[in-house]
This record gives structure tokens, sequence and C-alpha cells, in this order.
């Protein structure tokens, strides 16, 4: 009876793991952690379809909402947990598309710059690792794994040419140095962690605004630099599929390093 925990489990990538490990087996327990609850909401409706899904809030930019969202599934799971997902995202699209010369030169402005993406993968990570792993600990898996981006990886950056999306690629930079860094101090307490690229997803929901589409094809023609057969975003129900084979044949030889959900380039 293998229980779950995923965080930034409202859309996306978050509550498409929800469902497809809801759905693997009724025996699973599934934890949605989620910033607020709307009722009315496409998570809302899976949990009701699904009764081993349970929604818990939980902001893991604020540490007391975390460790509050800890407790809730502490009390729900009876104090263990095997497998923690830390797939919150955050983007500035304000800023997405500035280079590095763009840097202010500006002390407010530039944290301004480099807070959003940071917070959430790096600080928010981290607050939210920490928070369960009490829980994972007790756990009989213990596993850990937290969502990246091939956007922080270098040979990608070299290769496609992107030099945009700067803040963003570092905080997922610094989540994959963080994510390492659990590893060895959790290996002798046989937990295992990864950070996995899920590839070049597709998670925008209803139509694409135009500058949406235009904004895709322009990283879709850079992709193609290192992935020529690329014709676009992969879906997420593939992406998601991938990612849980990668954290069920994570074992403590692969803990700590960065897998790609499948063999994308990018």
């Amino acid at each position: 009876m293998p229980s779950y925990a995923v965080t930034g489990a409202s859309k996306g990538l978050g509550r498409e793991l929800v469902r497809q490990l809801a759905a693997q087996s009724p025996s699973n327990t599934v934890l949605a952690i989620v910033r607020s609850n709307d009722a009315s909401s496409p998570l809302s409706a899976l949990a009701k379809a699904h009764p081993n899904i349970h929604i818990i809030t939980g902001n893991v930019t604020d540490p007391q909402s975390i460790l509050a969202a800890a407790q809730e599934a502490s009390d729900i799971l009876g104090g263990k947990l095997d497998v923690f997902i830390h797939n919150s995202n955050s983007v500035d699209m304000a800023t997405f598309s500035h280079s590095p010369t763009q840097v202010p030169f500006d002390l407010e402005a530039t944290k301004q710059f480099y807070e959003e993406p940071v917070r959430t993968a790096v600080w928010g990570a981290a607050w939210a690792t920490n928070a369960f792993l009490p829980l994972i600990e007790k756990g009989d898996v213990k596993k850990i794994a937290h969502i990246t981006s091939s956007m922080a990886n270098n040979d990608v950056i070299l290769g496609t040419g992107i030099d945009y999306g700067l803040a963003y690629s570092i905080a997922k930079a610094g989540m994959n140095v963080q994510i390492a860094k659990y590893a060895v101090e959790l290996a002798p307490k046989g937990i295992k962690t990864v950070a996995i690229c899920p590839g070049w997803v597709d998670t925008w929901e209803g139509p694409k605004p135009p500058q949406v589409v235009e904004a895709l094809n322009v990283m879709l023609t850079q992709f193609q630099k290192m992935e020529p057969e690329l014709k676009g975003q992969i879906p997420v129900e593939q992406s998601v599929a991938e990612q849980l084979r990668v954290i069920e044949a994570l074992d403590a030889a692969k803990s700590g390093s960065v897998i790609k959900s499948k063999e994308y380039k990018v």
C-alpha cells in the first residue's frame, strides 16, 4: 500500500501525477498538496472519483504552511510516507525572456529578478522536503523526487543557443545540486533522491494565445538543433508515465542524479 505526496498538484504535471498514481491501484494513498483548495477545480473532481486521493492545503514557499501540511499528511498516513514528489514550479514571465546582460544594476531589482523561481525551486524544495522528511524516514520505499528542467543543463544551453530563462535555469540548477546534497546526507538512512527532467511538456490548458504559439515555435527551432526529429511538446500523460518509471527504478546507485524521464535530449 504505497503512499505518495505531490506538491504543485492543482494542474499540469502535478495533477497528472496524482491522477496516474491514484489510478494505478486503489491501495495507493495519494496526497495532493496545493496552495488553495478550490471545490470546483478539476483536482477536486478527480478526488471525488478516486477516494484514495486526499487534498491538503500547503504552500511550499511558506515554511509554517508546509509544516502544517506535513502534519496533516502524518495524521492521514499514520506518520509514514513512501514517496515525496516536489513538483511545485514558478516562472516569472515578466523576466523569462531576459538574458544575463539584462540583469539590472540595482540590488532590489536584481533580488526580484531571481527570487520567484528560486523561492520555489530551491527554498521551497528544501522546506517541503524537510517538512515531509520525518514521514519518509519511517516509510518503506524512502524516495524523494524533485522535478527539474533541461533548461538547467549546460549541454542543452550551449547546444540550443538558449540564453533566456536565466533565473529559471539557475533556480533549477540549484535544485539539482540540492538534490545531490540530500542524497549524500540521507544515504545512511536508506533514502534515495532524484531530480527528474520531464521533457518539453505541453501543460497549457485551453487555447494558446498567439504570442505563446510564436514563442513555442522559436523554442522548437532551437531545440531541433540538438534533436532534429523533435516535432513539438510531448503530452503531459506521456511525461508523467515516464517520470513514474524513473521513480520506480530509482536505487541507491542512481540516488542524487539528474535523470531525463526518457532519453529526450531536451
